[in-house]
């Protein structure tokens, strides 16, 4: 049996080949725009060595936190000196988060997916870190931080090939803390 196919089919058949690929061309571009928009800084950062390690496989959450200073006044560089201090309060080999959004939205990696920061009391082992510069107890998170944290949330989600609940510091138990502040809502986040 033959099966014709109509006229109108064949006559738009190279218009439908360049049209599908076109949209994989975009599909692709996105997601590599995406990644290169994380600028990885992990080994410019200070440090006085490195954490543990993982396997990725051990990744299950994201823990949302907040610089808890004022929005700007602080870059990550501040925050890896301040971690690092043998004086301060952390005394960390390396900056304590994954990532980094700066007000402008800009995001740092900060640490490779496999090292067991020092972020939160009872999730770092299986935790990824993501810190947001401002202090959202008494100012809002930029539009530029949300876009942002919502782009790596699904970033994240896609590199791991599936969906890695979402948190904020201070519904892990063991950590009293008001991070990441009222101000940042973490609902809006959680359905990425």
């Amino acid at each position: 049996m033959i099966i014709k196919v109509p006229d109108t089919v064949k006559r738009y058949k190279n218009w439908i080949i360049t049209g599908a690929l076109l949209l994989v061309i975009i599909i692709v571009s996105r997601k590599l725009k995406f990644i290169r928009m994380i600028k990885d800084i992990t080994n410019d950062l200070p440090s006085r060595g490195e954490y543990q390690q993982r396997s990725l496989s051990s990744i299950d959450r994201i823990i949302v936190h907040h610089s808890a200073s004022p929005a700007g006044k602080f870059n990550v560089y501040d925050f890896a000196r301040w971690h690092i201090d043998p004086k301060g309060y952390l005394k960390s080999p390396r900056i304590a988060y994954h990532f980094c959004i700066e007000p402008d939205g800009t995001i740092y990696q900060t640490n490779k997916l496999t090292s067991i920061g020092w972020h939160t009391i009872n999730a770092n082992a299986t935790g990824i870190g993501i810190v947001l510069n401002g202090n959202f107890e008494t100012e809002q998170p930029s539009e530029a931080q949300k876009k942002s944290l919502k782009n790596l949330i699904k970033y994240l989600n896609d590199k791991f090939k599936k969906k890695l609940p979402v948190y904020g510091h201070k519904e892990i138990p063991g950590n009293a803390t008001a991070c990441p502040g009222r101000n940042l809502k973490i609902e809006q986040f959680r359905s990425i």
